[in-house]
């Protein structure tokens, strides 16, 4: 046996492993959609300190409070000195991504692109909140993708090829395909 096929193999076993542990995530959190009468409201808590929430604002908080996309990915950039085709390449963005951002301040992506965005940066799931919050997107627990996505943002797994493969086998469809 090559090289070439047990690297294939070992990939399939990985793949289908995270199928089976993002399995196990949505079931425990995905939640129905309820109606929005008195009587299927939910009583809020107020949430215990969270270190990556805290974290977040004060990235935030350093940065001057950036609240558009364009203006919160640059500010990632900078950050993390990451060269733009490598990344475009890496994660699947059209070429002209980031000249899209800096040529228009109010850039809105799909939630695809600002997925494809927090998994090049390796956002928390906080961060990842906070920018589809500025692209406006969110996330959603009766989704089974968002429980997806969100499971691999969880296990700090940012390899796009195996989000995709998962996104495939439970939803038929691509990270690109969300919009």
């Amino acid at each position: 046996m090559g090289i070439f096929n047990f690297n294939k193999k070992k990939i399939k076993k990985r793949r289908e492993q995270l199928c089976h542990d993002a399995e196990i995530f949505i079931q425990v959190h995905f939640v129905r959609e309820t109606p929005t009468d008195e009587k299927h409201k939910y009583n809020t808590l107020s949430l215990k300190s969270d270190p990556d929430r805290e974290a977040c604002a004060e990235w935030y908080a350093n940065h001057n409070n950036p609240e558009t996309f364009s203006e919160i990915v640059m500010a990632y950039l900078k950050d993390n000195e990451k060269n733009e085709a490598t990344l475009c390449e890496r994660y699947q963005l059209e070429k002209n991504f980031f000249s899209n951002l800096r040529s228009d301040k109010k850039y809105h992506p799909s939630k695809g692109e600002a997925i494809l965005i927090a998994f090049a940066f390796k956002l928390n799931y906080e961060e990842t909140k906070a920018l589809l919050k500025a692209a406006e997107h969110s996330f959603s627990n009766s989704s089974k993708s968002d429980l997806i996505i969100r499971f691999f943002i969880d296990k700090r797994e940012y390899n796009v090829g195996d989000l995709n493969y998962v996104l495939d086998k439970f939803c038929e469809l691509n990270i690109k395909d969300l919009v």
